[in-house]
């Protein structure tokens, strides 16, 4: 990837707030121009200005508008940790945006599964489909009702959706993979969320015969392809690196 294809900016918090769980939603505005995120594109954002932690954190741009962009994270360890301190006005860098492979769009029907932070992998393709015309119905879930936080942003929208719980507390109880059995194989899959989720939809997926398409998280160090930190193997034992050829593959393209 050349440094064309995305840029290193500073970026100024605009808000920053808990949601549920241990979801948290950031709003930034970047401080100089970046090119117009697409769906499925990420960010790599400074936590510290140290060594403590080492490095950048991969987030997807869920959403954005004029102003800034929008993203949703778990605080689950150090650098999310100090995410969560940032105040209004504090001022990171970010390396904007990322990711050369993204959704695929054909078809009139598309079903868009996210579990737990995931959905945020989603929610800006969302709105391109709809913005094409396409008919669009999520699927999000997640353990209990508390880790639902984006369904505000659902809401919002006004989208349908479809909501699974693990314990039952809201929606439908058991798993989002269940979801393929109401909806028939002309409905193109969209998937982001834990890998365990990932290899479920994948294994109903080639019993239903749905196309489906998957937006892979993964720890990551550079963003753009260089330090080979993130690879997985392609379906023909090849390494593919999530952040440049990816974060979106044809799920026949890669062993999970």
């Amino acid at each position: 990837m050349s440094e064309r294809d995305f840029r290193d900016v500073r970026v100024r918090v605009a808000e920053n707030r808990f949601i549920s769980g241990k979801l948290w939603f950031m709003r930034l505005e970047p401080l100089g121009s970046v090119p117009k995120p697409k769906a499925g594109q990420f960010l790599m954002l400074e936590v510290s200005s140290t060594y403590d932690p080492m490095g950048r954190r991969a987030f997807a741009i869920a959403d954005y508008d004029d102003k800034s962009l929008w993203i949703y994270y778990d605080v689950v360890g150090r650098g999310t940790g100090l995410m969560s301190l940032f105040r209004e006005g504090k001022e990171v860098r970010a390396f904007l945006p990322l990711g050369k492979g993204l959704f695929n769009y054909e078809g009139d029907r598309h079903l868009l599964i996210g579990g737990g932070v995931g959905l945020a992998g989603l929610t800006l393709l969302g709105k391109e489909l709809r913005t094409l015309g396409k008919e669009v119905v999520f699927v999000y879930g997640a353990k209990s009702k508390e880790h639902l936080g984006m369904l505000e942003w659902l809401k919002r929208e006004g989208f349908e959706y479809i909501l699974y719980t693990d314990d039952g507390s809201v929606g439908r109880r058991g798993y989002v993979v269940e979801a393929l059995r109401d909806f028939g194989k002309d409905w193109q899959i969209s998937a982001c969320g834990p890998y365990p989720m990932l290899k479920a939809l994948y294994s109903q997926a080639k019993k239903t015969g749905h196309r489906l398409y998957l937006s892979l998280e993964s720890r990551m160090a550079c963003g753009w392809g260089v330090c080979l930190g993130c690879v997985i193997k392609s379906s023909e034992g090849k390494f593919l690196r999530v952040c440049y050829e990816g974060p979106v593959f044809n799920a026949e393209s890669v062993r999970l």
